[in-house]
């Protein structure tokens, strides 16, 4: 029998609701395991209490649903509270309790960010959740979309309902920071704040604030929503449902050039299809920006005609800051350098500086620069499972949860040959009659549940007001379209306050490279 309770003087219960559930002791914080760690950072000695728990009232996964919540000594109930996800390729969310090791030492020299939040006295969370690197249980598989999302939110859910349990920390300036597929659900996160898309989700594993209406509907109570005040992202996979076609879009021509060239080749599939599906993905994106309607700073209008030279000018800024702060030399020796990988790059004209020593920069020669020495993902990039399973893909994320994957685009459902019950060959539907079916109006729900640009055009969810994103250069894991236009969607968005967006000069697929800048500049929307 459901029986309504009141679950916290924290939050202000609904009487026509009814609460996830009478037991509250899967979400108090009191109930946590408490363990006190003796750290040194920058050479002095920190105590840090680190407490850990279980944050829903129904967890299906409980041994990766639990979460750490480090307290330094220095903290205070007005420090902020940095949310760590750990997620890269929308993967490896497997609970860990290494965020912060007894005995270890900290040094905020190396830009380490744990030392950095430690020594400014913030309170660092970190947590497992359900991903799509989990396998099946009982045949179900439970890691789809939105799992990652719903989990993440849950935690910050946690967070606020054990706002005055919490010995010191403002809920209300939770931090979410992540890398790659962590970037973008950390995005995800700071977009979609309160969005009534997740609350049977987050029902479902009894988040707090979440109720279950007589009528079947669903709500949330305002003080324990799972809004945040701002983000730290790098490199976020995000806007999967239109990226193979960005991708594309991008560098079908350097792609074709490369192929001329020798320089590119997949045993798995053959150039002529791999071409051909390039052109067809390609032809898919200009649509797609031409009915966003997203503005640039200036306020002119982001169309398919003037893309790319809005991707170049932000590429052109970044240049111009790199030199009043590197200067020539030493960017000309990094794009001439040897990489990560011990092999040789050699510039190939897309950076030069004039007489004047001002930056030339060239767009395509740019893009042939990253090609050639990262080699680009096969076509379609982040679709590719059911076509042939490529190492790399995304399929993973979406689909029933009787299916291990699904095609989540147009061209990936229209040429599937996987045995998956998914696809056209599986179905008999194209990717146009899919859509009305309510298998199709599902995975269209499980994109959106997984991109940033989605609510922040949409609008209507509670935006964090503060965001700090980076992309790298050098990095082709995801087209620099999709960077851009999530960098647009931020600065469109009325509810952002500050918006510290830009491409990082010679930076590859990583994070956390720039510590001091990202902390001082959250130390600046701090107060």
């Amino acid at each position: 029998m459901i029986v309504t309770v009141l679950l916290s003087a924290a939050c202000t219960c609904l009487a026509m609701a009814l609460p996830a559930s009478g037991n509250t002791g899967g979400i108090d914080f009191r109930r946590t395991e408490k363990t006190v760690l003796k750290v040194t950072v920058d050479g002095e000695l920190l105590s840090v209490t680190w407490h850990k728990g279980g944050y829903l009232l129904r967890p299906n996964r409980p041994e990766d649903q639990i979460v750490n919540v480090y307290i330094p000594s220095n903290a205070t109930k007005s420090s902020p509270v940095m949310l760590y996800v750990d997620n890269a390729g929308w993967l490896n969310n497997h609970y860990r309790s290494d965020t912060v090791v007894d005995g270890a030492s900290y040094s905020s020299d190396s830009d380490e960010k744990v030392a950095t939040a430690l020594k400014k006295g913030y309170v660092i969370v970190s947590y497992g959740c359900r991903s799509r690197g989990n396998g099946p249980a009982d045949g179900q598989h439970l890691g789809h979309s939105p799992a990652t999302m719903t989990d993440t939110k849950a935690v910050v859910r946690y967070l606020k309902y054990n706002r005055k349990r919490l010995p010191a920390g403002d809920v209300d300036k939770i931090i979410v920071t992540g890398i790659s597929g962590g970037g973008a659900l950390s995005t995800l996160i700071a977009a979609s704040g309160n969005s009534p898309d997740f609350f049977e989700s987050l029902y479902e594993v009894g988040a707090a604030g979440i109720y279950m209406r007589k009528d079947g509907s669903f709500c949330s109570e305002r003080d324990c929503g799972d809004d945040v005040y701002g983000v730290i992202a790098y490199c976020p996979i995000t806007d999967l449902g239109h990226a193979c076609a960005a991708y594309e879009w991008l560098y079908h021509d350097t792609r074709r050039a490369l192929c001329l060239a020798g320089e590119e080749h997949y045993d798995f599939v053959d150039e002529k299809d791999l071409l051909n599906a390039s052109a067809e993905l390609a032809a898919m994106y200009p649509g797609y920006i031409d009915s966003l309607g997203l503005k640039d700073r200036s306020g002119k209008v982001l169309d398919s005609g003037n893309f790319r030279e809005f991707i170049a000018s932000l590429m052109k800024e970044e240049l111009d800051r790199a030199l009043s702060v590197k200067g020539s030399t030493a960017m000309l020796a990094e794009a001439n350098g040897v990489d990560e990988e011990g092999i040789r790059r050699t510039n190939n004209g897309w950076l030069r500086f004039d007489a004047d020593g001002k930056v030339i920069y060239d767009f395509d020669k740019h893009l042939y620069y990253v090609a050639k020495y990262t080699p680009l993902k096969p076509a379609p990039a982040f679709s590719n499972k059911s076509l042939f399973g490529a190492p790399v893909n995304e399929d993973t994320l979406f689909g029933s949860t009787s299916q291990a994957s699904s095609p989540f685009n147009r061209y990936s459902w229209n040429h599937d040959s996987m045995a998956n019950g998914a696809g056209k060959d599986d179905t008999g539907l194209d990717w146009d009659s899919f859509l009305l079916t309510e298998d199709g109006q599902r995975l269209l729900m499980q994109l959106k549940m997984s991109s940033a640009v989605d609510y922040l055009i949409e609008g209507t969810s509670d935006t964090a007001p503060f965001w700090y994103v980076r992309h790298g250069m050098d990095d082709r894991d995801t087209s620099f379209a999709v960077e851009a236009l999530l960098f647009a969607a931020i600065w469109n968005n009325g509810k952002v306050r500050d918006a510290d967006t830009r491409f990082e000069f010679f930076q590859n697929h990583n994070g956390d490279y720039d510590i001091p800048e990202a902390y001082g500049w959250l130390e600046s929307v701090l107060h």
